[in-house]
């Protein structure tokens, strides 16, 4: 094999085997965390209630790359919940709106001001108080 060729291949390899070890190192239960406390705020503040879309009872956040790098997540999350089911729907996106993968879950009407939330498959449940 060349000297350009092997190099190629190298790369090519390395990126294969280091996107599943380097997605491992990502820190979902604390991305999962802010999330929760980010939503639990929004629903605190009555915020929710008036809406971000007129009609509707959806509110939404969204966490800029700087907060998403910390947890070594690429990209910036879009989420929004929906007031009267409690569901969140979002995603992480990468810097060209397209998606990277989902965030899912709802707020726990139990009494205990909790979230279940799936980023991009890891699950993880969170009390804000």
């Amino acid at each position: 094999m060349t000297t350009p060729r092997a190099f190629l291949a190298g790369i090519l390899l390395g990126t294969m085997l280091g996107g599943p070890a380097l997605a491992a190192e990502r820190d979902s239960h604390g991305l999962a965390k802010a999330i929760a406390e980010k939503l639990h705020a929004r629903r605190q503040a009555a915020a929710i209630h008036t809406t971000d879309f007129q009609g509707t009872g959806i509110g939404c956040i969204v966490m800029p790359r700087f907060e998403l790098r910390q947890y070594r997540y690429p990209g910036h999350a879009m989420l929004c919940e929906v007031d009267a089911t409690g569901e969140v729907l979002g995603a992480v996106l990468n810097k060209g709106g397209r998606r990277i993968c989902d965030i899912t879950g709802a707020f726990l009407d139990d009494g205990t001001d909790c979230y279940a939330i799936n980023i991009c498959g890891n699950d993880e449940t969170l009390c804000v108080q």
